[in-house]
């Protein structure tokens, strides 16, 4: 082996071994001066011979490692081997690169094991509202605070997210609409390949006036309470990929305010709800598992005959056939579409059923373009005499595109139908959504944005909603 032998003879033996760590670097050291004289001019010779002979370049010294010039071949090819192979890509044009700005940037605190990253906003919004022959115009600010806090766990895994946005009048007339939500999250892998999730969340909105159970005449709408919780088990069995999920959730409706400023208690719509979901899917392929979900849930009202007299509570039954896609980070998502139908207790309202379709889809067809879309359908309770419900769908999509490393355009559109029971004699209601915005990256803490956008609601028979918002605001994050 080299470097295990006795002492090299020669200056390239020493080099080589000193390459590969077996013999220190030779150390330069003056000569010590003789003290008889004839004694140091044979010492002068004979050094002033040595250096004619081997003379020594400065520039094949590197660090310890004898002159490099000695080195045979095959020592070269290895002390470049040694080095970095994996050399980073320079840009087309040669410029410096731009340190990136995003999100995922941002270091957070550290809290033991747990990373908190908190984000808070301030804008500045100019809303205007044209509700059927009435419009309103006002300038409110938006405060929204919102976080993640995400564990760092060798094998579990806890997700905490959150968001609260509040309002605030600076000039004109219209509601304050504050808004709350959280989720947390817990991954966690059990024996046998079987991995558990545990769910809890709440959220807070108020309902629209354009929503069909809002409270006519009413200046402020109901607050709507929804508490959350899940647990989730998942087994993969060769090919087949098992889910089933419990999930229970708890709905309280807070009291509205009419045109003389008293309070209208709806707490006959508070409920609470359970559904089981159960999945079964078949992995064709690690980028393509079509699946099968059937769910069965009852939702209980607190009071078990409302105030029109109607016994609400029911059961919902619902089947579904898709396929989950993953084809890295160009395509991604889910599509499936089903049945449901929902069984009123009371027989004097009719049952309330239709076409599901739900999914997700994530697309980037190039660097720098996103485009995501969404599909959701829900059933809806009415609290009208006489009106079972409505089956309501809604479609999302949004397309942003990075015109510069610190610059994102972000152009978005929503639609919605709310398709109501036969037995109700109601048109069904439609709605759509233009919106468009800029975010700015000053740096990785600080972000400048500015948006606006357009939403409009139309149903035969019931006053038209339309509003037009524009905003610009700072979003700062740590």
């Amino acid at each position: 082996m080299r470097g295990t032998t006795s002492q090299p003879s020669d200056a390239a033996s020493r080099a080589a071994a000193t390459l590969y760590g077996a013999l220190p670097a030779p150390a330069t050291r003056p000569s010590p001066i003789p003290r008889d004289p004839a004694a140091a001019a044979a010492s002068s010779g004979a050094s002033a011979r040595t250096i004619a002979t081997e003379p020594t370049t400065a520039g094949d010294q590197t660090g310890s490692i004898g002159p490099v010039s000695d080195l045979s071949q095959a020592d070269r090819d290895y002390a470049e081997s040694l080095g970095r192979q994996n050399e980073r890509t320079g840009t087309v044009d040669g410029l410096r690169r731009i340190p990136s700005t995003g999100a995922d940037t941002v270091p957070g605190f550290m809290l033991g094991t747990l990373t908190l990253r908190p984000t808070i906003g301030e804008r500045v919004v100019h809303e205007s509202v044209d509700y059927g022959s009435s419009k309103t115009s006002r300038v409110y600010s938006e405060t929204t605070v919102s976080g993640t806090l995400q564990s760092d766990w060798s094998r579990h895994q806890l997700t905490v997210d959150g968001a609260a946005s509040f309002q605030k009048n600076l000039s004109g007339t219209g509601t304050e609409e504050p808004r709350a939500n959280i989720d947390a999250r817990l991954d966690l892998d059990l024996v046998n390949d079987v991995t558990a999730t545990l769910g809890a969340g709440y959220s807070y909105s108020e309902e629209s006036r354009t929503d069909p159970n809002a409270i006519a005449g009413a200046t402020a709408q109901s607050g709507i309470h929804e508490f959350r919780s899940s647990v989730g088990l998942r087994k993969d069995l060769g090919l087949l990929r098992g889910t089933t999920t419990f999930e229970v959730t708890r709905r309280l409706y807070g009291d509205a305010t009419s045109a003389s400023g008293a309070p209208i208690s709806v707490d006959d719509r508070d409920t609470l709800g359970a559904e089981l979901t159960a999945r079964v899917g078949y992995a064709l392929s690690p980028a393509l598992i079509p699946f099968l979900e059937a769910s069965v849930g009852r939702e209980k009202y607190d009071q078990r005959i409302d105030n029109t007299g109607a016994e609400r509570s029911s059961i919902t039954y619902g089947v579904r056939a898709g396929a989950e896609f993953d084809m890295g980070e160009k395509l991604r998502g889910e599509l499936a579409a089903g049945y449901v139908l929902r069984d009123i207790d009371d027989s004097s309202l009719e049952d309330l059923s239709g076409l599901t379709l739900d999914g997700s889809l994530a697309w980037s067809p190039r660097r720098g373009t996103d485009l995501s879309a969404g599909l959701t359908t829900r059933l809806e309770s009415a609290t009208a005499a006489g009106q079972s419900g409505s089956v309501v769908y809604g479609f999302n999509t949004t397309l942003t595109q990075q015109i510069h490393s610190s610059v994102v355009a972000r152009l978005g559109a929503t639609a919605g139908l709310r398709d109501y029971d036969q037995a109700s004699g109601r048109a069904d209601q439609k709605s759509y959504g233009v919106s468009t915005g800029l975010v700015w990256s000053i740096n990785r803490y600080l972000d400048l944005e500015a948006d606006a956008s357009y939403t409009r609601t139309r149903e035969p028979g019931v006053t038209d909603e339309k509003t037009a918002r524009v905003a610009l605001g700072l979003k700062l994050r740590r």
